[in-house]
C-alpha cells in the first residue's frame, strides 16, 4: 500500500482552491456585467483634423482614430468632412521648481498642453474650446546635462502619447456622439454600450 506524502496532497489542495477561486472571481467579474472597452465607432464617416499628420503626436492622434472608429476616415479636406476637430494650440513649457544652493536647477517641471475644439460640418459645437494637460517632474544635473536632455524628450514624448490617448476619449464620449446625433441624425447608427 502506498501513502502519499503530506506535502503532495497539501500543493494538491492549495493548487484545487487557487483554481476554484480563479474560476469564482471570473464568474463574479462577469455577472457584474463588467467589460473593457472596445472601439468606439464615431457616428460620421469623414473627419477633418488641421493636427499634422507628419508629427509624431498628430500620427498617433490619426491611427488611434481610425483604430477606434474604422468606419471614420480623416481627410485633408475640410469641405468633404461630416466632422472637424481643430487643434488650436500645442505648447511645451518647462519651470525651474527647485535651486540648489549655488542657484543650479535641482529639477523642472515639463508642461504640455493641447487645446482644441470639435464641430459638426453645419458648425455645431461638439467639444467647446477644451484643453488636456500632461505634467511631469524631471530632476535635473547639470553634470549631465546629455543625459537629461535624451531624458526630456522621452518624457515629452510620453506626455504626447497620454495627451493623444486622452483626446481620443474625449472624442469618442457619449455626450460628443449624443451632441453629433442631435444635429444629424443618421439612420442605422446604434451608439457602442
Amino acid at each position: 500500500m502506498q501513502t502519499q506524502a503530506p506535502f503532495t496532497t497539501l500543493f494538491a489542495k492549495r493548487t484545487y482552491l487557487l483554481l476554484a477561486a480563479g474560476i469564482f472571481l471570473c464568474l463574479l467579474i462577469a455577472g457584474c456585467g463588467f467589460k473593457m472597452r472596445g472601439p468606439t465607432p464615431l457616428p460620421f464617416t469623414t473627419l477633418y483634423t488641421n493636427i499634422p499628420q507628419n508629427s509624431a503626436f498628430g500620427s498617433r492622434v490619426w491611427r488611434a482614430i481610425q483604430a477606434n472608429s474604422p468606419g471614420t476616415t480623416v481627410t485633408e479636406d475640410a469641405a468633404l468632412a461630416e466632422a472637424k476637430l481643430m487643434q488650436e494650440g500645442f505648447n511645451r513649457s518647462q519651470r525651474e521648481v527647485s535651486l540648489d544652493a549655488q542657484g543650479k536647477v535641482e529639477e523642472y517641471e515639463l508642461n504640455l498642453t493641447l487645446t482644441f475644439t470639435m464641430t459638426d460640418s453645419q458648425g455645431n459645437e461638439l467639444i467647446p474650446t477644451s484643453q488636456i494637460s500632461a505634467t511631469r517632474q524631471l530632476p535635473y544635473d547639470e553634470d549631465d546635462s546629455a543625459a537629461k536632455q535624451e531624458e526630456m524628450a522621452l518624457m515629452y514624448e510620453d506626455m504626447e502619447k497620454s495627451i493623444a490617448d486622452r483626446l481620443i476619449r474625449r472624442i469618442t464620449a457619449p455626450d460628443v456622439i449624443t451632441s453629433y446625433l442631435e444635429h444629424n441624425p443618421t439612420p442605422g447608427f446604434v451608439p457602442a454600450q
